[in-house]
């Protein structure tokens, strides 16, 4: 144990930067909620804690690098309103590879770090262990994903790459969500591989469209002029689990 220095408190700032994370292919993740489960369930990928005194005795026996700070030294960290108690270096998760068969969302440039991780939890929820990501979707791996994400963002499987060649190649497994979709309840569950989720502001993009042959929507029963694409992706992939 000992004290969290300048020079450390150098080196994790920088870790906000994009470019330095992946270069270090390392985050500085807050939250005891979200620390505690990375260290029940991924042990591995924690470097470092960073944790205030009062919570040092919490943590004396994590068995690698255990830095203590006051909570006016955190704020230099945090990315938060108010800076955690307890903190950590973590690596990068390692991605498996999809594998034929196993159902997937392919999200089309998801702008809003809390959607994305809204839809990395839901998709964990329901036991949909792969999100394909196109070209333009917000980074997976920012601080504020992961916080809206939880451990879910280490468990569920996320790839970025244009998702074209998928919706060809599986055209009759793909659905694209759209307000005129087909009445999801009219679909089987079983027909369902691939589901695509558009951009906040203007859904699936004109080239998508254009290859996809099946759309599935949610009904309207009252006023509102659109639903938020989390919540239309938890409908929809609850009803993709069955």
């Amino acid at each position: 144990m000992e004290k969290l220095s300048q020079q450390k408190i150098k080196d994790f700032k920088k870790l906000q930067l994009k470019k330095h994370r992946n270069a270090e292919q390392m985050l500085y993740l807050e939250g005891e909620t979200l620390i505690k489960d990375l260290l029940g369930e991924f042990p591995q990928l924690v470097l470092t804690l960073v944790v205030t005194e009062d919570k040092a005795q919490e943590y004396e026996n994590f068995h690698k690098e255990l830095l203590v700070a006051p909570l006016s030294e955190l704020e230099k960290l945090t990315q938060l309103k108010t800076p955690k108690k307890v903190n950590a270096i973590v690596k990068y998760p390692k991605n498996k590879p999809w594998k034929n068969g196993q159902k997937a969302l392919l999200l089309d440039q998801i702008q809003d770090p809390g959607n994305l991780g809204t839809l990395i939890r839901t998709a964990d929820w329901f036991g949909i262990q792969h999100i394909f990501c196109a070209p333009g979707t917000t980074d997976y791996l920012s601080p504020k994903v992961i916080h809206a994400s939880m451990s879910s963002a280490f468990r569920v499987q996320i790839h970025y790459q244009e998702l074209g060649p998928i919706i060809k190649k599986y055209a009759d497994q793909t659905y694209g969500a759209y307000m005129d979709g087909t009445d999801f309840e009219q679909i089987e569950p079983k027909d369902i591989q691939f589901l695509v989720l558009g951009h906040e502001g203007h859904g699936i993009s004109s080239e998508l469209t254009a290859l996809l042959k099946k759309r599935i929507g949610i009904p309207q029963k009252g006023a509102a002029e659109s639903l938020n694409v989390a919540v239309a992706a938890g409908i929809l992939m609850q009803h993709l689990s069955k």
